[in-house]
């Protein structure tokens, strides 16, 4: 049977299913009298409440106790260590661009590694306007989270291909709870502070209040700060502050237009290329300031000036308020306000051939033109590490500093009461917004050009130097002549401060849960709801880029624009609970989604069944279907001058050169289609005795249509196969030396007009390539079988207190994609040359050893993964570092130790004091030939961290 066929099969037997049960006349009046009353809760994954002690669904329940005792000295590192994660953002290294580019900012869930964007994360059962964990709630407030690892579309709707994360908040409480804590490297160099407050107050007349706040900071950790992998990474360019030129002929300066010439070979390289490095060493700060000169290229090491994890700010505030009337109705407010401040780092400017090639002239004129004749820049940059540098240069490093502050509000109001004595509803509405705001350092294309012809600076008669001479420790250098002004590089290099982005979200949802009617083997329950949902984006173009002035937008093409983009949808759902048997039950959910903006609809359905073959032993399994909309940004107009910036690395098949100095830009795709998956789950849990408790469920996963925003290396190849197919040739067949068969066929075709598939540009005379335009598509689908377990002991021994071992572990035994091609394994792989997947390792664990005596408790953690083979380009021309002997990312190992004394009697209040050791055994990442120097995804470059906290209760 086809997947088609099957999905087909399980609508009908659900229909069936819901026509049967509809049919009962005064369902909801049922309820029998002897009925004993039983305690029931509600667990993400259904709307009907239940007290099973295995639910139907494979859910993981985190306590924030667990959460502490980790020693995690934010959420984003402990998700990271989570069994059934990969790939999450914690490390900022461009290493990551091909499969989720890695920030270090605002984490979020990426259950199965699968997108970050295929994983539905929810506040208190509400979507959130940014799925980022450390903007949902202050830690403080957290009182558990409950995953849900399979598909809730049908429940729950879009984005819940992978599975649904709940964020669930301490609603209740009385008093005043203090927390501070402090982490640091064991070298100093990197720092994470948090201040929490919560406080609570039951006032007796059914009124309850919670309000919770805190405050972090956390230092930014740059590359050079960790010498040993910076000596090791791929993370240097063509295009430097020092550079190559070319003569130009037929140029005619015309400042922020094109100048209409050509550049002519050979390459001219700055005579200062490599003539001034008093730092040689890779591995710290300001090195090779003046270049590395090879052949005709002079490189420049970028590496240095980027973070390992940026610097931010964040502070939280949450509130909860709830009154229940003396109808039973509770009414129920919801407040929360999100700070972060990010300090983002990267390369001072960018080197972009579009403009600098076409529009930048530099006469024979020029005070400190080496060359004689008039050139053009062909591989340069303004700014890097030499000369005077824009006065928002990094001190310590010459990197664009630049800051940018998420702020995120949301407000919930809601309402719980019974319909009948066996039916209650939920209501609620909640507002939300997210706006970013960012200090932009930019340059001033039409400056720049009027300043390299001597019309530069607030007075228009200033030369701006772009050679080497310009640094006082140039030999050519003469002061007065060939050195910029301060005052002449601020001009050139201007701050602008706009909104980037904003986001609203509302939503509306009403639901009911209650008895349906009595089968034979007990009573039927059901759930019903309805959702709507609106949202709007706002995307703001910088706006030197509108006036076409901007460095890093192409001024040859259009100006981008201010674009703003929406979606509506309406949804219904319902949820049947059937006991077909007195131990054997069945949960039957379907969800009709209506996307009236796309004018698309989607049906979701999703069967499971439990079985209590013992009161200690429960079997699940369960079989549904999830999807993916776009979103209205991805599934925007297209726009090929969007989002722009430098192309770091990547090889060019078509001229076998590479992709570095080029630009690549990202825009819409408005012909998307809606992701898909498909998944069945089987599994048991098995709880004997208060002591032991085990689960083992094994899962499959088929996920098709994939919305991938296609990386800039897959947009050359896309490209470079359609070539191939139009001039009748092979990968293995094909040459790309000038000159041969092939290569001057490939020629023809591009001259022709090359592919209209691959949104490529290139340079008329050498095909090089010059842009690259990425986009969201629906080109890959995804095949996993796994494995996930969890088993816990807990033993009391005597007088030396009660000791528990906790094991998790998540084994894929397949993991495969398909991106427009047949299937390939990415198992056990670092999958590095695809936007796909992520580095897969077949197992990934965590053993907890645990120990409480009375007011003590300490606890050990060693979280595995397996190694992969490394499948990365080797990029070692100027660090010599070598690929690794036996063709793999080697495994990863830590181990984290914490210790807590609980002071009981302190002056009528409780003061809890913890500390720890995270890597205990100082863990490094293996240096790799690659960008970062190592393998960002899958090793963190922290190594030995201390931490501590107080934690104080008054009575």
């Amino acid at each position: 049977m086809t997947t088609q066929d099957k999905s087909s099969y399980l609508r009908r037997v659900i229909a069936a299913c819901i026509a049967g049960s509809l049919s009962v006349p005064a369902a909801l009046n049922a309820q029998p009298a002897d009925n004993p009353e039983i305690e029931e809760v509600v667990v993400t994954g259904s709307f009907i409440r239940n007290s099973a002690f295995a639910q139907n669904n494979p859910v993981d329940n985190v306590t924030q106790a667990e959460i502490l005792e980790s020693g995690a000295p934010n959420m984003g590192n402990y998700i990271r260590d989570l069994t059934y994660t990969q790939n999450t953002n914690t490390v900022a290294n461009v290493n990551a661009g091909n499969s989720g580019g890695q920030s270090s900012v605002g984490t979020t869930f990426n259950l199965r590694g699968l997108g970050e964007n295929s994983t539905l994360t929810l506040m208190d059962g509400m979507r959130s306007v940014d799925p980022a964990i450390n903007t949902l709630l202050p830690d403080i407030a957290i009182d558990r989270m409950e995953v849900v690892l399979d598909g809730g579309s049908a429940l729950y709707g879009s984005d819940a291909v992978a599975g649904v994360v709940n964020l669930i908040p301490i609603k209740s409480f009385d008093g005043i709870r203090t927390r501070v804590s402090h982490q640091r490297s064991e070298s100093g160099d990197f720092e994470d502070n948090k201040l929490g407050i919560l406080f609570g107050r039951q006032f007796g007349n059914g009124l309850n209040w919670v309000v919770a706040g805190d405050y972090a900071r956390t230092t930014p950790l740059m590359h050079f700060e960790r010498p040993r992998s910076l000596r090791a990474d791929y993370g240097w360019t063509t295009s430097g502050g020092v550079g190559v030129w070319r003569e130009l002929v037929g140029g005619t300066p015309d400042p922020g237009e094109i100048h209409g010439g050509r550049l002519v070979a050979p390459s001219l390289v700055d005579p200062d290329c490599g003539a001034f490095n008093d730092v040689t060493d890779f591995g710290q700060v300001n090195n090779n300031p003046s270049g590395i000169r090879l052949g005709s290229n002079c490189y420049f090491n970028y590496g240095q000036q980027w973070p390992l994890a940026e610097g931010k700010t964040e502070a939280n505030l949450f509130q909860h308020l709830s009154y229940e009337l003396p109808s039973g109705v509770v009414l129920e407010a919801q407040m929360s306000l999100a700070s972060r401040e990010s300090e983002n780092h990267n390369t001072l400017t960018y080197h972009l051939n579009v403009n600098n090639r076409e529009a930048l002239v530099v006469p024979a004129a020029h005070p400190a033109n080496p060359f004689g004749v008039d050139v053009g820049p062909w591989a340069w940059r303004p700014f890097a590490l030499s000369g005077t540098l824009p006065s928002f240069a990094d001190p310590a490093t010459g990197a664009r500093k630049q800051t940018y502050e998420d702020i995120v509000q949301r407000y919930k109001v809601g309402a719980r009461y019974d319909i009948t004595d066996t039916w209650t509803a939920n209501t609620y509405y909640s507002s939300q917004r997210q706006h970013r705001d960012y200090n932009a350092h930019m340059i001033n294309m039409p400056h720049l050009a009027a300043a390299l012809i001597g019309q530069g600076g607030p007075n228009g008669n200033e030369w701006f130097n772009p050679f080497g001479s310009n640094d006082p420790r140039s030999q050519f250098y003469q002061p007065g002549v060939t050195d910029n002004s301060q005052e002449l590089v601020d001009w050139i290099a201007p701050t602008v401060p706009f909104r980037t982005s904003q986001r609203e979200l509302t939503v509306f949802e009403v639901n009911a849960t209650g008895d349906l009617y009595n089968l034979p083997a007990g009573m039927a329950r059901m759930a019903v709801g309805y959702q709507m949902r609106d949202i709007k984006e706002w995307n703001n173009a910088n706006p030197l880029a509108k006036a076409r002035r901007d460095y890093n937008s192409s001024i040859i093409d259009t100006p981008p624009t201010d674009r703003n983009y929406g979606s509506s949808v309406q949804a219904v759902y319902t949820e049947f609970e059937l006991p077909l048997l007195e131990t054997v039950d069945m949960q039957i959910a379907v969800r009709h989604e209506d996307f009236t903006t796309y004018d698309l609809q989607t049906t979701t359905p999703k069967v499971a069944i439990r079985w209590e073959a013992l009161p200690t032993l429960a079997f699940r399994a369960s079989v549904g279907e999830s999807f993916l909309a776009p979103t209205p940004a991805d599934a925007r107009p297209f726009d090929p001058n969007e989002n722009c910036g430098e192309i770091f690395f990547g090889a060019d098949p078509i001229t076998g050169g590479t992709l570095q100095g080029g630009a690549t830009c990202s825009s819409g795709n408005p012909a998307l289609a809606p992701e898909t998956s498909d998944i069945w789950n089987v599994g048991f849990t098995w709880e004997p005795n208060d002591a032991l408790s085990l689960s083992l469920d094994y899962q499959s996963i088929e996920y098709t249509d994939r919305i991938r925003t296609i990386g800039t290396e897959d947009v050359v190849r896309i490209e470079f196969l359609e070539m191939l197919r139009a001039i009748g040739s092979s990968e293995g067949a094909y040459d790309s030396t000038p000159g041969s068969a092939t290569r001057s066929a490939a020629n023809a075709w591009l001259a022709a007009g090359g592919s209209p598939l691959a949104s490529v540009t290139r340079a008329r005379d050498t095909q090089q390539v010059q842009r690259v335009v990425r986009q969201a598509k629906n080109v890959s689908s995804v095949w996993i079988d796994l494995f996930d377990m969890r088993a816990r002991y807990t033993m009391d021994i005597n007088n030396l207190g009660r000791f528990t071992t906790t094991l998790s572990a998540t084994y894929n035994t397949k993991y495969e994609y398909a991106d427009g091609g047949a299937q390939i394994d990415a198992l056990g792989r670092q999958n590095a040359l695809t936007g796909v997947v992520a580095p897969v390792p077949e197992l990934k664990s965590q053993l907890r050893l645990a120990w409480m005596r009375e007011n003590q408790s300490a606890s050990f953690t060693y979280s595995y993964q397996d190694s992969v083979i490394f499948d990365d380009r080797v990029n070692n021309l100027l660090t010599g570092v070598p690929a690794p002997s036996d063709g793999k990312v080697r495994h990863w190992s830590i181990a984290n130790a914490q210790y807590t004394h609980v002071l009981d009697q302190f002056f009528d209040s409780e003061i809890t004091l913890s500390a720890g050791i995270n890597n205990v055994f100082d863990r490094l990442p293996q240096r790799l030939p690659v960008l970062g120097g190592f393998e960002s995804r899958l090793h963190s470059p922290w190594g030995r961290q201390f931490w501590a906290s107080v934690e104080w209760q008054p009575f």
